[in-house]
């Protein structure tokens, strides 16, 4: 169980990756099976970061999150004004 669970969920966890909501079920883990809280799980696992580009990301979600009454054009919008603001990515 993560910290943030253990207290209550204090705050709305974010992926600072990817910008998912994150819950214990998907958060990351280090490789000694500690909850790493700044990341999912498909962008971070056993402390490798599965995305090297932010290009890279968006892509994958624009393939994957676009749909009929979202389409992909909006997308690509929604995450290229997204992921720059997040931690993973102002390195």
């Amino acid at each position: 169980m993560s910290i943030n669970t253990l207290l209550g969920s204090p705050q709305q966890l974010i992926c600072q990756c990817c910008g998912m909501p994150l819950e214990d079920s998907i958060t990351s883990k280090e490789p000694d099976g500690s909850f790493n809280e700044d990341y999912c799980m498909w962008c971070y696992a056993d402390g490798t970061f599965k995305y090297t580009t932010k290009e890279q990301l968006i892509d994958f979600c624009v393939t994957h999150m676009a749909t009929e009454s979202w389409p992909a054009e909006q997308v690509r919008a929604h995450m290229e004004a997204i992921v720059p603001t997040l931690k993973h990515w102002k390195k």
